[in-house]
């Protein structure tokens, strides 16, 4: 089995809010932006949270801000200190969490992915009111994990090969870590910069449901699989793809399948002794072994990776061969014949 794979990284580029008004009252304001052609945008993003520090101390803590006939809204309003900067701690969506009681260490601890949560944060250092009015804190969010889809389809048959078909029962994301700790960037994440977090300590190994049901696949075309929802995972370094007999261990892509033959519907695999209740088995892809590109052996924040699993006859199958023998004739038999 093989798995080709693309690596997107998300743009950039931002779809701003319309600009909030700047606040004569000295009130403090936001704007927000995320990036775009992402699973959550400016415009689909409905809530944050935010702390503010003023010289490490917390000024603002663990306040959620919410979009309200598009403005963003919280409560008690809180207002700029005078002559003081503040550094601001942003992420969403406004989950609860905990964060460190000074800007030394402002990190999210301990994040358990359940694969649905699209985290973005963003840093804002060094912002003050600036003459009469206010503008608003211009909040422009990153993505912090890393978006992992699939696509399968039969192999693409070689020339003199047997077209087949597969039916798919589920597609799985086994050996990957499902809890990590986010450190937030010292640095603002203003567009145009490189500036991004990074995530420490991931831990506590799980598998993902990535798709179940029946899906029968019977072109070349890669169609992607996806029933649950799980489309995100912890940034990390994937573990070491290795098998043992059965035992596989590392990270793969599990598919619980049947294979066909294309043009006559004649079930190929797996045999009747050789699957589960459904009448399918599993077939496993690598996803971090000795053919993997070094350069996609670790999710990185912010980027998107796609993979698509070709799924051929197993090694183990029962391929139709034949022993070919052709019978001597026997020795000639000497007929004289005369008058």
């Amino acid at each position: 089995m093989s798995a080709s794979l693309i690596a997107l990284a998300f743009t950039s580029c931002s779809d701003h809010d319309a600009d909030a008004p700047h606040r004569h009252d000295g009130s403090i304001a936001f704007n927000a932006s995320a990036p775009l052609r992402a699973v959550t945008t400016t415009n689909t993003l409905k809530d944050f949270k935010v702390w503010a520090f003023a010289d490490s101390k917390p000024y603002m803590s663990d306040v959620t801000v919410n979009k309200q006939d598009g403005n963003w809204t919280y409560s008690p309003v809180q207002y700029w200190p005078a002559n003081t900067e503040l550094n601001f701690y942003s992420y969403s969506p406004a989950i609860s969490t905990t964060t460190a009681s000074d800007d030394t260490n402002p990190d999210i601890p301990d994040f358990v992915n359940g694969g649905r949560t699209d985290l973005l944060y963003a840093v804002n250092i060094g912002e003050k009111r600036t003459g009469a009015s206010a503008a608003p804190v211009q909040i422009n969010f990153r993505h912090a994990m890393s978006q992992v889809r699939f696509r399968v389809r039969p192999r693409v048959a070689a020339a003199g090969e047997q077209a087949i078909a597969v039916r798919v029962h589920a597609l799985d994301l086994l050996g990957t870590n499902s809890v990590g700790s986010f450190n937030f960037p010292t640095s603002t994440t203003a567009i145009g910069n490189d500036v991004a977090g990074k995530w420490t300590n991931a831990h506590t190994v799980a598998d993902a449901g990535i798709f179940s049901g029946s899906e029968m696949l019977s072109t070349d075309t890669p169609v992607e699989l996806l029933s649950t929802g799980y489309v995100f995972a912890i940034p990390q370094t994937l573990g070491r793809s290795t098998v043992d007999g059965s035992n596989y261990s590392g990270a793969y892509a599990r598919v619980l399948c049947e294979i066909f033959d294309r043009s006559t519907g004649v079930k190929l695999w797996p045999a009747d002794a050789d699957a589960d209740a459904s009448g399918a088995a599993y077939v496993y892809f690598p996803l971090n072994d000795s053919s993997t590109n070094a350069a996609h052996a670790s999710w990185e924040p912010g980027k998107a990776y796609r993979y698509t699993l070709n799924v051929a006859m197993p090694a183990n199958s029962n391929k139709i061969d034949f022993d070919v023998t052709v019978e001597e004739f026997p020795d000639f038999i000497d007929v004289e014949t005369g008058n």
